[in-house]
């Protein structure tokens, strides 16, 4: 086994981020092959930079060993190798980066008590600015890319508020190391959420005024959608404080190229024809009216057609205005020969007087 020492240990200053192994996978090329990188602060570059130091090929499983139908083990002179590299045992680190090549009948009898998750701490204050160790907060784009993974919304009205937990696993990572791991979680997306992730991602509902852009980009010109991811695309391309260690800008990274075609080899998802329906309704008849203003009767109309003072009529509880509209109403109802429009009228100056004693 023949390992590529870039990284040298002793150079490490102390209070320096522990660099971290990583598995890298290629992005494009065909068939899929594997290696083993770290992820370093460089003192005198003043960022973080990834070096390879082992080329796993295509069979990563080559490194497991099954002492038995139950378990597995990494062997030793793999270990040992990657661990005096680094500078520390990084046994159970390499074992989680392997566990998905592990063979699936000793995964499920080991799945009960093997954790294959990232378990490094998270270094971070309750209150306190989220920053690397450089002094840089996470990228916007890495954000919003984990706001998606997480939330699955494209608005992201709350990305910028998500939880320092959840944000500290972007922090002192190199860019290599940082895509990879979105690499592997962008796997777990179905085929139909892919256009809405990189519209999310790249923020392209800040290029539209339309209300419903934030939630429904399915609705928006699709000639306009192309034109602005392009635009965020482009100016990510060129963003130097997201590509930490790029040198050449004159070519397209793997990375980005693959979002290129997910981009536009995808499409939104396509809604269901009954809610489709019912948002049109909503949408047609979502406009603020305010109610017709009603004329309230004055106190003297209200004297005048009960035929009492305003003093007899402000002094009477319910029980008596009752009484005088129900003698009233006698009189005046269209079934015993009265008015229409006077019983209308009375009715009206029952009703406000009876608000009047509330």
């Amino acid at each position: 086994m023949s390992l590529k020492n870039h990284y040298n240990k002793a150079l490490r200053k102390p209070g320096e981020p522990e660099p971290t192994i990583y598995l890298s996978r290629t992005v494009l090329h065909q068939p899929v092959s594997f290696s083993l990188r770290l992820s370093f602060w460089d003192s005198a570059e003043d960022g973080f930079k990834t070096t390879e130091i082992l080329d796993m090929g295509e069979f990563p499983e080559q490194f497991i060993h099954y002492p038995n139908d139950t378990c597995f083990q990494l062997e030793p002179d793999f270990v040992f190798q990657i661990s005096k590299l680094c500078g520390r045992d990084l046994e159970a680190e390499l074992e989680r980066l392997i566990w998905p090549f592990v063979d699936p009948s000793v995964q499920r009898k080991m799945e009960h008590f093997f954790h294959p998750r990232d378990t490094r701490p998270m270094n971070f204050k309750a209150g306190k600015k989220l920053l690397s160790f450089d002094g840089t907060p996470p990228h916007p784009f890495d954000q919003r890319r984990l706001h998606f993974l997480r939330f699955g919304s494209t608005d992201q009205g709350r990305v910028f508020r998500m939880p320092h937990r959840l944000q500290a696993k972007l922090l002192n990572r190199s860019r290599d190391e940082l895509e990879q791991y979105f690499l592997e979680e962008e796997g777990r997306l179905r085929e139909h959420e892919l256009k809405s992730y990189l519209y999310a991602a790249l923020n392209l509902q800040a290029h539209f005024d339309q209300a419903f852009a934030r939630s429904i980009p399915q609705a928006l010109p699709p000639e306009e959608i192309d034109e602005a991811f392009l635009r965020e695309f482009c100016n990510l391309n060129q963003d130097k404080q997201f590509w930490q260690e790029r040198a050449d800008y004159n070519h397209l990274p793997d990375y980005m190229i693959r979002y290129l075609i997910l981009f536009f080899d995808s499409t939104f998802p396509r809604q269901r024809r009954g809610y489709a329906q019912a948002q049109e309704f909503m949408d047609d008849h979502r406009q603020f009216r305010w109610p017709e203003r009603k004329n309230r009767m004055g106190s003297d109309a209200i004297s005048t057609i009960f035929a009492e003072s305003e003093e007899t009529l402000r002094k009477a509880d319910k029980q008596e205005i009752t009484r005088l509209y129900r003698q009233k109403a006698k009189n005046l109802h269209p079934d015993t020969g009265g008015d229409h429009e006077q019983f209308v009228r009375l009715t009206e100056a029952y009703e406000e007087l009876l608000r009047s004693k509330n």
